[in-house]
């Protein structure tokens, strides 16, 4: 009985004493009876897949030099898409991305490629995007001047002095702002520009020091503008998207312009007060318009205008229309001019004459040059919230008159209180526009 006890406690310890080395597990587990091909070993969430030899795998060998209990898990090389198409459909992508660029050479304009459906067409895949729907990028050179002031109705308050310089440029595509505009879906035609505006505010008068308690502050603002204009003459529509840049304050030097203007001109007394004015901030602002034709006819056009601001400056909401009759181009065939050879081209008219009228409605969320800036509230006087008019009206009535690529335009402008105990106030503007 001793000798079977003996017998049968050896073997148990030569195998206690082998368990307690490191075993490696083998990299590769076969069958010792029956040979077939490698299997594959799931470890860590990859797939290491042992293939005949002489043919490479695709995914690194896990490390199997690490600690027992430690294993260390690498990142998988993964194949290249192309890797993974078929022969037949690689070369029928690369077919139709030549004849699309092809197609792209023989046009007479460039397309967007800040819209996405453009990107799309330069892609193999989707086949489904037609040519007509992409978006081209307009190569017309246009400066436009800006000029309001109310000195032509007699008076010096309230919206005293504006302008406004715009130039738009193909160039202007590749300023990185230009990407941050709403995207188009159908056929039309992207201008890109940038644009610097100054504007001046008053109280009802600049001859009385100190402040006016339950009068407009005087403010002033400064910036620069970058915008994308969408003009789709098929559909009649125009879809313009504005990002706005700069200052509220005397950094935006309204109080220098006007005190200047008013040094030049005898019979104006120098401003006093500009030293209450609204104080400095950032504006930054986002602006998005849109206009549908409605009514389209050789004399007579009815558009409707919708439009919305966000941002430091303004925070509105804004609709209405516009009418338009005379000697006058379709409203959605350009910008409003153009040079005469391309005139000449679209069968459109050289010379126009016509009368318009614009009639808007606006919703205000805030207005920085009446409530002072949004971050800085330091500034000596503004109006309460709860004394501004949430809804304003505004009007404009005007001729305009264009010969190839020049343009003049005059209008009057009418607009309903700002404010509690304000009043109506008109001031004329002047446009002028050069093709350049």
């Amino acid at each position: 009985m001793r000798w079977l006890l003996i017998f049968i406690l050896i073997p148990l310890f030569f195998s206690a004493c082998h368990s307690g080395q490191p075993k490696e597990k083998p990299l590769v587990q076969r069958n010792p009876v029956i040979k077939q091909k490698p299997a594959r070993i799931v470890r860590s969430k990859s797939i290491v897949a042992e293939k005949p030899s002489g043919t490479p795998s695709l995914k690194k060998m896990p490390d199997m030099t690490s600690k027992p209990g430690k294993r260390r898990i690498r990142k998988t090389v993964e194949p290249p898409p192309d890797l993974n198409v078929a022969p037949e459909i690689k070369i029928l992508q690369d077919s139709i991305l030549r004849q699309r660029i092809e197609y792209l050479r023989t046009q007479p304009e460039e397309i967007d490629l800040n819209e996405p459906i453009n990107r799309g067409f330069l892609h193999p895949f989707p086949y489904d995007i037609p040519p007509a729907t992409l978006i081209l990028r307009g190569s017309d050179r246009i400066l436009k001047i800006n000029f309001d002031n109310d000195i032509l109705d007699y008076t010096d308050r309230f919206y005293t002095n504006g302008i406004r310089i715009d130039y738009t440029a193909p160039v202007f595509q590749k300023n990185p702002l230009s990407k941050l505009m709403i995207p188009y879906w159908a056929p039309a035609t992207n201008y890109y520009g940038i644009s610097l505006v100054q504007n001046m505010y008053t109280p009802s008068t600049t001859k009385t020091g100190g402040i006016m308690f339950g009068d407009r502050p005087y403010a002033a603002y400064l910036f620069f503008g970058s915008f994308k204009i969408t003009n789709d003459p098929l559909h009649r529509f125009r879809q313009t998207g504005e990002i706005d840049l700069g200052v509220i304050g005397p950094y935006s030097f309204g109080d220098w312009v006007q005190t200047a203007f008013h040094k030049t001109v005898p019979s104006n007394n120098e401003p006093l007060g500009w030293e209450y004015q609204v104080q400095n901030d950032v504006i930054l602002n986002y602006h998005l318009s849109f206009e549908k034709g409605i009514v389209a006819h050789k004399v007579v056009d009815l558009n409707l205008i919708s439009g919305s601001s966000l941002g430091t400056l303004y925070t509105n909401l804004t609709g209405g229309f516009q009418f338009r009759t005379g000697w006058l181009n379709p409203y959605f065939a350009n910008l409003g001019v153009a040079r005469k050879p391309r005139l000449e081209r679209l069968h459109l008219r050289k010379t126009q004459f016509f009368f318009f009228l614009k009639g808007t409605a606006k919703l205000v969320g805030y207005d920085a040059t009446l409530q002072g800036g949004l971050f800085n509230r330091s500034s000596v006087y503004t109006i309460a919230s709860h004394d501004i008019s949430r809804l304003v009206v505004q009007s404009s009535a005007g001729i305009s008159f264009s010969h190839g690529g020049i343009r003049l335009d005059l209008e009057q402008f009418v607009l309903s209180p700002e404010f509690a105990d304000g009043s109506w106030h008109k001031w004329v503007h002047i446009g002028l526009s050069f093709c350049l």
